[in-house]
């Protein structure tokens, strides 16, 4: 019964042993005979039962397996029973991994054997080969990404000690990658940042700063350092990226100085000027001490741009301003606003303005008599003069913008007091300017408004119904702000700005809108209107054309509209104007020469330009009565124009006697309040 248990036993035990996916032998550790191999064993190797273990179990194995760890003493036999081991092998008949674990154990008949157990890793192995792969992969890419960057990475253990680097960061501070490893992170700072980045350190601060670095030679370069503190394996460890921005520390340099300074003089710009004239206003306000500007314009200057060039013009400009600074006190400040433009701010040290205004005039006689000095530069001699206009100032009395127009102002008051000379702002001076200015942005606004209209003046024929035989357009201006406006008040004004172009270009198109209108009016349909032209307008390459443009517009007879036009118009560019005169008659225009008598008068060239009338300039006709050289020049004029067969028509006519003595000298055509003031079209 006893012997049938143990039968059952054995056979529930080899059933297990049989179940499992384990290779299972019992080998004798004297012989190395397989006492027992499972079902698992006899699939993989065969029946080896009885046979000797390395001779199946391994590819032309001769001699017991030198790996395996039981076999590896001189006598195996000496191992205790229960001794255990586990060892890895890849088996050279099936190229499969197993893992065994070994137990010596009494086995029948007293012999000593091993149970060996072996389960297979292969999959195992393979996947561990393949994360090891992988991770050789990630920690190549990791390196290659490192020392691909522009930036060096110094990595530094929780010491700060170098711990690692990449390619660049040896490159960069000049030492070899050992020669970095163990040093500590502020070796490699310069002295004069060292407190800041040991500050940056102690504070574990994240954010990108700038510090100076040295190399191993001891040159110094601005760094860009950025810092990372991270825990890595359980160790904080900080990363600090450097980067060297030397380059970009030079362009910014360069942009500074393009931002404030002057490109060709080097000397302070406009921007520049301005802060250092805040502060000197500033300063004013504490010390008592007065402070002066001086705006200084070299005369004729564009005379050399245009002749030599601007090249040559850019040197001019370098000799004056080496000319001022020569001058001026290390202390006072010279810029270039722009052109041949320069300024100076003066400290006058002086609390009294009196002792302060001839300070300045001392300095500005100096630096006008340094620029009036010959210029010889690239074999030429250039003589140039300088215009300047000085602004006091003590405090905050004036803004930094009142300051420059006021210097502004005085230099132009320099200027038309015959140049070469300086003038001190006067208020007065600046009010007229402040007003002309404002009067120019009126009058731009009224000219895009349309906001003028043209009244109109009779122009008479003598005989007995002393008939109207045409109008004179006159522009009209009643501002919103002011009321009426003078046309002598703001037609120098346009003039001056160029806004008579655009002005002009308006009162003519409204004319032959006048003109159209009166086509079915049975009185009015056979005058003409006259109209006045600007020098500015009529030197206008596009004149001509523009009159034409209208006259087609209008759809109106040419011989209706007469252009006024004054003696210096002609005078000043005969050739050109003589061309636009013929082509202006070839088109049907009627020409007149206004004012005349007031300026040149010359028989020489009055015979040749095509002219239809003359008029007599009412200063001429003011005193005619009781002024006999009024009358000679009057009676002179219409002699003229009687011997060269032009109209001639006297305007400002006010009184019966002016018009009676003028019917006498021959006169047949008359303008003036006597016949009638400028009215608006609807009260013709």
């Amino acid at each position: 019964m006893k012997k049938r248990v143990l039968e059952d036993t054995f056979d529930t035990m080899e059933m297990i042993v049989n179940s499992t996916g384990a290779l299972v032998y019992v080998i004798d550790l004297e012989s190395y005979e397989l006492l027992f191999i499972n079902d698992r064993c006899r699939e993989v190797f065969g029946n080896v039962e009885g046979k000797k273990c390395y001779q199946e179990l391994q590819k032309d194995q001769i001699i017991p397996c030198t790996f395996c760890p039981i076999h590896q003493t001189d006598n195996p036999l000496l191992h205790p029973i229960g001794a255990n081991f586990e060892w890895e092998n890849c088996n050279s008949l099936n190229g499969r991994h197993y893992l065994f674990n070994d137990r010596i154990i009494q086995w029948k008949n007293g012999r000593k054997a091993k149970i060996q157990i072996g389960i297979d890793i292969t999959d195992q192995k393979r996947l561990e080969h393949e994360l090891a792969d992988e991770r050789e992969e990630a920690i190549r890419s990791f390196e290659a990404l490192i020392d691909a960057t522009i930036e060096g990475l110094i990595i530094f253990d929780e010491d700060k000690r170098c711990m690692r680097v990449n390619q660049v960061a040896p490159l960069l501070l000049g030492y070899t990658d050992e020669e970095m490893l163990g040093r500590y992170a502020l070796e490699f700072i310069a002295p004069d940042s060292k407190d800041y980045v040991r500050n940056v350190i102690q504070n574990n601060d994240q954010e990108p700063y700038e510090a100076s670095m040295h190399r191993k030679d001891g040159s110094v370069f601005p760094a860009l350092l950025r810092g990372r503190d991270i825990v890595l394996a359980g160790k904080s460890i900080r990363v600090s990226a450097v980067m060297d921005i030397t380059h970009i520390k030079a362009k910014e340099a360069q942009i500074l100085q393009l931002a404030h300074f002057d490109s060709l003089t080097n000397l302070p710009n406009r921007l520049h000027f301005c802060e250092k004239l805040d502060d000197s206003i500033k300063k004013s306000k504490r010390s008592g001490y007065y402070g002066a500007l001086l705006f200084i314009d070299l005369d004729h200057f564009k005379a050399v741009n245009d002749s030599k060039g601007h090249m040559l013009g850019d040197m001019v400009l370098v000799e004056a301003a080496k000319r001022i600074s020569a001058v001026i006190r290390e202390s006072d400040i010279l810029a270039r606003l722009g052109g041949d433009e320069f300024v100076v701010l003066v400290d006058t040290f002086e609390t009294d303005k009196k002792r302060a205004s001839a300070d300045i005039a001392i300095i500005a006689n100096k630096l006008l008599y340094e620029l009036q000095k010959p210029y010889l530069i690239d074999n030429s001699d250039f003589r140039l003069t300088g215009s300047a206009g000085i602004a006091l100032f003590l405090g905050e009395e004036y803004t930094l913008g009142d300051l420059m127009k006021y210097a502004d102002s005085a230099m132009y008051c320099a200027k038309d007091s015959g140049r070469n000379t300086f003038s001190f702002f006067d208020p007065i001076l600046q009010t007229i300017v402040e007003e002309k200015i404002y009067m120019i942005e009126r009058l731009r606004m009224a000219i895009e408004r349309q906001s003028m209209e043209l009244h109109y003046q009779n122009q008479v024929q003598v005989d007995e119904h002393n008939m109207v035989v045409g109008v004179e357009a006159l522009i009209r201006w009643n501002d919103l702000e002011r009321g009426m406006i003078s046309p002598g008040h703001f037609i120098p004004i346009a003039e001056e700005s160029g806004l008579i172009v655009p002005l002009g270009e308006w009162i003519l198109r409204e004319a032959m809108k006048q003109i159209q209108s009166w086509e079915c009016d049975p009185i009015k349909n056979n005058w003409r209107v006259s109209v006045n032209v600007s020098y500015k307008q009529f030197e206008k390459e596009t004149f001509v054309a523009m009159v034409e443009a209208f006259i087609e517009e209008f759809d109106i007879n040419p011989n209706k509209l007469r252009l006024e036009i004054t003696e210096g118009l002609v005078i000043k560019n005969t050739k050109e104007a003589l061309e636009k005169l013929h082509r202006l008659k070839e088109i049907g225009l009627t020409i007149s020469i206004d004012d005349f008598g007031t300026g040149y008068s010359s028989l020489s060239y009055l015979k040749k330009l095509p002219i239809d009338e003359l008029k007599i300039d009412q200063s001429f006709i003011r005193d005619l009565v009781e002024d006999p050289n009024d009358r000679i020049i009057v009676q002179t004029i219409i002699s003229i124009g009687q011997q060269f067969g032009l109209d001639v028509i006297a305007e400002g006519v006010e009184t019966h006697e002016q018009y009676e003595q003028l019917k006498v000298m021959g006169c047949k055509y008359f303008q003036g309040y006597f016949f009638g003031k400028p009215v608006d079209s609807l009260s013709l």
